[in-house]
């Protein structure tokens, strides 16, 4: 019975490697379709967290998001089926972008757009998020962390998802964002004057964290810099914000 024993003891140390790395193996990469259904998890968890209801006008908001997502979407180097919705929330002054190409556009931030040009900049940082594989990064630490596995996506939740990733990954979606909204025949200008005005919303709010400002005015260097290099051209105007 102890040679026994001692024979599972040493093909249990054998094998506890490999069983170990086919367990990890799990969370170490997914498919695009497993990605997707991800994200939908995530963002119906999104949609009941905000308590989103579609009415006739958000639908065409909605539907407005998607023809200029579609545009720029058009040009990413993920191809995803991209699905841009309007959340009416007045407190949601930001844009998300979820695993497998679900976008979020808060009401709070399109109040302070006046060209489509601003919103296509928007979107593509979301959308960069999402083809530079952050998302999928970030996806792939939570169904570790939580020991989730492919078969149990339902699971996911939004919170996770929320915060930002971090200055580098922030400031290469804003680098291949503005690329890929000229890709798409929009104005890098736009992207500059959004960043300005966030810069004045700050400077009227007390205590605002000077970090800040001086993060947007970096911002705003890269994305002058990146719109000087490229050799697009220029669009001669913004076009209107055509909110419905």
């Amino acid at each position: 019975m102890r040679d026994a024993g001692m024979k599972i003891l040493i093909l249990l140390l054998l094998f506890s490697p490999w069983l170990h790395a086919q367990d990890s193996s799990i969370h170490t990469s997914l498919t695009d379709a497993e990605e997707i259904q991800a994200g939908e998890a995530v963002a119906r968890d999104f949609i009941q967290h905000e308590g989103m209801e579609p009415t006739p006008q958000t639908k065409k908001i909605d539907a407005y998001l998607q023809a200029v997502g579609d545009r720029v979407a058009a040009h990413a180097q993920r191809k995803l089926p991209y699905q841009f919705r309007f959340d009416p929330n007045p407190g949601f002054k930001s844009a998300g972008g979820f695993p497998g190409g679900q976008v979020f556009v808060g009401a709070g931030i399109l109040a302070y757009m006046d060209t489509e040009d601003q919103l296509a900049m928007v979107l593509a940082h979301e959308i960069e998020h999402i083809a530079l594989s952050h998302c999928h990064e970030r996806l792939i630490k939570v169904m570790t962390e939580q020991h989730i596995s492919s078969k149990d996506l339902g699971k996911l939740t939004v919170d996770p998802f929320l915060d930002g990733y971090g200055h580098d990954k922030e400031f290469a979606a804003d680098r291949e964002g503005v690329n890929l909204a000229m890709e798409a025949g929009y104005s890098a200008d736009a992207a500059i004057r959004l960043l300005r005005t966030f810069i004045i919303l700050g400077e009227q709010m007390p205590n605002a964290p000077k970090e800040a400002k001086n993060n947007l005015e970096v911002r705003i260097t890269q994305i002058e810099s990146t719109r000087d290099a490229s050799k697009l051209p220029k669009p001669i105007a913004e076009k209107p914000l055509a909110l419905p």
